[in-house]
């Protein structure tokens, strides 16, 4: 029971003060004097193993992994809520869906609430956004100055897509691929002078569905050769009750074999397509002289199933949802090629880099600064993670994981599932009702119901 001795601990104190930082710490620089850049790349339902520095044995990231290996890849990073529109709100404000008012898919953050490009345009950043919104309301009302190629949608083909130039614009086609096109934009941006430090966010939308890889991209992956998730089942056990969901119904029931290896080569092909698209951002920072005082930030808003217990979508508490690839890269800190285990969350960014840029950080944030994590000062920020997934009004799971278990919670159900993730990290085996198990599975549940209370309380239920 070694690992969960420091669960135990918390237990005994507020939920809240352990999981989530009421308060940030004071920001400090440990950069240099001159205000370094930033730039944020995010990709869309991107499955936290899905990158070839992380071990994968098919997928091929070649820039990606240079980014790792010039700086942290954190290998268990979590979104909250697996699902577009929640997760970006959640990073963008350093707050959970409870106190930033997104909790599930088409809300606006709520208003009067700070946001990371607006703090550092305040700071004398100049803030640039290109690629997918998906945050209600216009991108300009969130602090951004300069725009291209914004798509204001959840989702579309790649090719000829219909973009933003300019905040108050309509929708243009534009030819050509999306990707491309959202890379393009970045690297105009950087090639253009700049007489103030920027922050320059990059939202890719691959390797969301539809899923149409270039030619070239979509024969690197042979679908024959494409193995399925360690954890595939034809059907889900139990009915999570999301199965009506868009993405769930890309395949029918039970899921075939053979239809899912095409949609992974499909997948991965987007994928390795974007990586070089990335390479060409990562290119032109060398090139113009700005990657020695960027900070680089990789990260996806939220994980994908395919296949994986049965389901295709991210619609889920298990860790094909809300687990997600997150890599960083500060130049001027000589942290090369690690990797640190903490458990951390997608809305840690924003508080990390407000640190690193000597940009007051508001009181309220739930997310915590990386900053000691990421030079190996401190081994973690928080002791669990906790998980929620609603549809409009109706609750359907809740969950909470440690570094050892997960208890997820079905709202609709009535059941709890209970995994060993130790033993068990595809989650396959419910331990839940193990008679060896029941304290653990007990302070689980009653650290959950803290964590469901605090959340009510900033919901203002």
């Amino acid at each position: 029971m070694k690992l969960l001795t420091p669960f135990i601990v918390a237990v005994a104190l507020p939920a809240v003060t352990i999981c989530f930082a009421a308060q940030a710490a004071p920001a400090r620089s440990d950069g240099p004097a001159e205000p370094p850049n930033v730039l944020l790349i995010v990709s869309d339902d991107h499955q936290h193993d899905a990158l070839g520095c992380a071990g994968h044995p098919v997928v091929k990231t070649p820039n990606l992994d240079r980014l790792a290996r010039t700086g942290v890849r954190f290998t268990h990073a979590f979104c909250e809520t697996p699902i577009c529109t929640p997760s970006r709100a959640a990073y963008l404000t350093g707050r959970s869906g409870a106190a930033n008012g997104v909790t599930f898919f088409g809300m606006p953050i709520r208003e009067n609430t700070p946001t990371w490009p607006a703090l550092l345009a305040d700071h004398g950043y100049q803030t640039a956004f290109i690629g997918k919104w998906h945050n209600m309301r216009r991108f300009d009302e969130y602090g951004f100055d300069w725009t291209a190629n914004v798509f204001d949608a959840g989702m579309g083909n790649y090719r000829n897509p219909r973009l933003i130039q300019k905040a108050g614009d309509k929708p243009q086609v534009v030819q050509g691929e999306i990707t491309q096109l959202i890379t393009d934009a970045a690297v105009r941006f950087l090639n253009e002078p700049h007489d103030k430090p920027f922050f320059l966010y990059v939202a890719y939308t691959a390797p969301h569905d539809p899923r149409e890889p270039p030619p070239e991209y979509e024969r690197m992956y042979d679908p024959e050769k494409i193995p399925l998730p360690r954890n595939f089942r034809p059907v889900p056990e139990p009915d999570p009750g999301t199965l009506d969901i868009r993405d769930e119904k890309l395949l029918p029931l039970p899921r075939d074999p053979a239809a899912v290896r095409r949609e992974i080569a499909k997948y991965y092909g987007l994928i390795t397509y974007m990586d070089a698209q990335i390479g060409r951002i990562l290119e032109t920072l060398d090139r113009r002289g700005l990657a020695g005082n960027t900070l680089v930030l990789f990260a996806g808003d939220n994980g994908l199933a395919l296949g994986a217990h049965g389901l295709l979508g991210k619609q889920t508490l298990h860790e094909e949802g809300v687990r997600v690839p997150m890599i960083i890269r500060h130049p001027r800190l000589g942290i090369s090629g690690q990797t640190r285990d903490a458990l951390v969350y997608l809305m840690d960014m924003m508080p990390t880099v407000l640190e690193w840029t000597n940009t007051p950080i508001p009181e309220g944030l739930q997310g915590r600064s990386l900053a000691d994590v990421y030079v190996g000062r401190s081994p973690a920020v928080r002791d669990c993670v906790f998980g929620r997934y609603d549809e409009r009004q109706e609750q359907l799971f809740r969950s909470i994981r440690t570094d050892r278990y997960k208890l997820i919670q079905y709202l609709q159900l009535d059941r709890e599932q209970l995994f060993d993730l130790e033993q068990d990290p595809y989650e396959m085996h419910d331990l839940a009702g193990d008679a060896g198990l029941q304290d653990v599975q007990r302070q689980l549940r009653e650290r959950l119901l803290q964590w469901r209370q605090e959340q009510d309380k900033l919901e203002g239920k």
